[in-house]
């Protein structure tokens, strides 16, 4: 019996442990990541990293902003073999503490990317109903770490996000990264990925509910 309740408390340990690493795809394209700046929250991440399109074996570097010496680069985020041709590899687990990192593949080679990481990230929730979000105007401080989940309540059919720089409606003024990660349904909700953001005044709206354009206002 101790035997027995030994081995489920295994189990559920590593079952625990698992559920707590997220994982980031990554892709690369010739000379290039598809994602060029990250913003997460301290944990524990597992980067997966996908080669779209370069003819030979790619890598990944992850190290502290500014130190690129071997030396400096955290071994666990080193691929666990070598991403060929339309395949993809995964790094070991890392923990990530709050700070500045940089990414990058000298075998593409690519530049170099921010990862920023931050202790803590604030959720702010908008509910959508049809034709209107539940908050008409949002207030945040510049530089807070924030992601949105956006909840669908009525609306028969799916709905997104849009967050761009007020009277800036374009697609590529779009701040990609407040996009949703998928549509969302009728009665569930979504997150979109991490940000920050500098001070100053954006507009949020579905085109999709669609719904008027609301006011979010970033103070220092």
């Amino acid at each position: 019996m101790n035997k027995l309740l030994t081995i489920l408390v295994l189990i559920f340990s590593v079952s625990f442990a698992s559920a707590q690493t997220t994982q980031i795809d990554l892709t690369q394209i010739p000379g290039a990541f598809k994602t060029t700046n990250l913003v997460l929250e301290a944990g524990t991440y597992q980067f997966n990293i996908i080669n779209e399109g370069v003819d030979h074996e790619v890598g990944f570097v992850l190290v502290p902003k500014g130190k690129y010496d071997a030396s400096m680069h955290i071994k666990e985020a080193y691929v666990k073999a070598p991403a060929a041709p339309g395949k993809h590899s995964l790094t070991n687990e890392v923990v990530l503490t709050a700070g500045e990192y940089e990414y990058f593949c000298p075998l593409n080679p690519t530049a170099k990317h921010s990862l920023v990481v931050h202790d803590h990230v604030a959720t702010v929730t908008l509910v959508q109903s049809p034709g209107t979000f539940d908050k008409h105007e949002l207030k945040l401080k510049a530089g807070e770490a924030i992601q949105f989940q956006i909840a669908n309540e009525g609306v028969d059919h799916n709905v997104g996000f849009v967050l761009v720089p007020k009277g800036k409606y374009e697609q590529k003024d779009h701040i990609a990264a407040a996009y949703v990660k998928a549509a969302v349904p009728e009665g569930q909700h979504s997150m979109t990925n991490i940000l920050t953001l500098e001070a100053g005044e954006y507009e949020y709206f579905c085109p999709l509910n669609p719904t008027p354009k609301y006011t979010l206002s970033v103070s220092e």
